[in-house]
């Protein structure tokens, strides 16, 4: 007599292929394969899942570079579902948004679970925790990714707190973004292209469903109300309240990795922040950021961009309602070179960079200003650019300048504390910044070695 189907001897990794395909063919299992043209409406979340999928299934650069990221096995057979649940009547409740297999000589050798989240959806750590008490009991599979609107610094940061930890499962979460940023990455033409040119058109399809204003899962538009009340509690000398304060920190986590998904997809390279590493976790990171923030009423972080003259810090002052964009240039080293010749090479750099990008670098003309260091000097001296030349007459007989910081500082007034405005602001002020200053701006090489007579 065959013995009845059992959830919990269902354990997916070692699992033979062919007795998953039987479950499903006996409707112990049900599955619906992700596809490109799903039947659900557009916008639902498991159209979004399937299409997703799909795209992994279709598009092999876009798969690996998120096989590459959740540390996925890569193999010969790949199969991708959504809608995953058992016919038992114990667990019918328990669907799975998304699954991924990765089958090998018939064996599954991996495999992945999904949790989608369409416009304005969260992540709900109690329904992650459902699914994580599913696992445990029936797929025990090793790896549980969210995908939401929500963004975090890196995709080991979590938009919610666990309920309870699962040692044996590795959680990652992906904001919409992220994933559009990796497919514009793969689009752009910088040498990491997708070479078969049907998969290049399937993703740009794929790209323009994600980017549809019915899926909603456009940029970050606007700030937490939490961001507004601390910034009212701050100019009133106020201590904010705590859920303010949290409020304000996360919409400032999301806004800073909104940019860099904005920038990266106008420079077709990767760019990530400062905060993407550090602290460890979200919550830590939150905690940290709050804790500087009451100290120092500002908010931090650096966009990190390769082969830049240098990372972009960008500050918000609470207090002072200001926007500020920095980078730090090494000055001439030589002897040879003194202050004149010093100020004259960034002098020079700063004239090209507004020949070359004259709307953007005159859009923050008035707000740019240059502090030089000096050698054994405790502070820089800070230099308006409209009185740049008076740093001739002051520093020639100075000791050596070390170095320069190029900064934009933008007064924004009211518009600090609006939730809109502000990420607006912000956005419009890191491409003018990018594109009249840092793209034009380079560090000092030294000249080659010179042959000076041969005979």
């Amino acid at each position: 007599m065959e013995k009845k189907f059992n959830p919990e001897k269902f354990k997916l990794v070692g699992l033979a292929l062919g007795d998953f395909h039987k479950a499903i063919k006996e409707k112990d299992v049900f599955v619906r394969e992700a596809r490109l043209i799903p039947v659900h409406k557009v916008g639902n979340e498991l159209a979004l899942a399937s299409v997703f999928l799909a795209s992994l299934k279709y598009v092999k650069e876009y798969r690996e570079k998120f096989f590459r990221a959740i540390k996925f096995k890569k193999s010969s057979q790949l199969f991708f579902y959504t809608e995953v649940h058992f016919s038992h009547r114990d667990y019918q409740s328990s669907r799975l948004d998304g699954l991924i297999l990765s089958v090998s000589k018939g064996i599954i050798k991996d495999a992945v679970i999904l949790e989608f989240k369409g416009k304005g959806g969260n992540v709900d750590p109690v329904q992650i925790d459902q699914y994580l008490t599913l696992n445990k009991s029936t797929y025990k599979v090793d790896k549980l990714v969210s995908v939401s609107p929500e963004y975090v610094p890196d995709i080991d940061h979590l938009p919610y707190t666990p309920i309870k930890k699962h040692k044996a499962v590795q959680l990652y979460h992906f904001s919409w973004s992220r994933l559009k940023n990796i497919a514009s990455l793969l689009l752009f033409q910088n040498g990491d292209n997708i070479e078969d040119e049907d998969q290049v058109n399937i993703l740009s399809e794929v790209m323009h469903y994600f980017e549809s204003d019915t899926n909603g899962l456009r940029g970050f538009s606007q700030m937490k109300k939490g961001w507004s009340n601390v910034v009212t509690a701050i100019k009133t000398g106020v201590k904010p309240e705590q859920y303010d304060l949290e409020e304000a920190v996360q919409s400032w986590l999301e806004e800073q990795t909104d940019m860099a998904h904005l920038l990266s997809g106008e420079l077709g390279v990767p760019v990530s922040t400062s905060s993407a590493k550090k602290d460890g976790s979200l919550v830590k990171k939150l905690k940290s950021e709050i804790s500087s923030l009451s100290k120092t009423n500002q908010l931090k972080f650096q966009l990190l961009i390769k082969d830049v003259v240098s990372d972009i810090k960008v500050a918000a002052d609470f207090r002072n309602e200001t926007i500020e964009m920095s980078i730090d240039l090494e000055a001439p080293s030589e002897d040879s070179k003194r202050n004149r010749a010093r100020l004259t090479w960034l002098n020079n750099q700063l004239k090209r960079a507004q020949e070359r990008e004259s709307e953007a670098f005159n859009k923050l003309s008035d707000d740019i200003f240059i502090d030089v260091s000096v050698k054994f000097g405790r502070q820089p001296i800070r230099y308006k650019l409209t009185d740049f030349h008076i740093a001739w007459e002051d520093l020639v007989n100075e000791k050596d300048i070390t170095s320069y910081s190029i900064l934009a500082i933008k007064d924004v007034g009211k518009n600090f504390k609006s939730n809109k405005k502000f990420v607006e602001l912000i956005e419009q002020m890191m491409f003018d910044y990018y594109q009249g200053l840092v793209q034009n701006l380079k560090s000092y090489t030294r000249p080659a070695p010179r042959i000076a007579n041969h005979d």
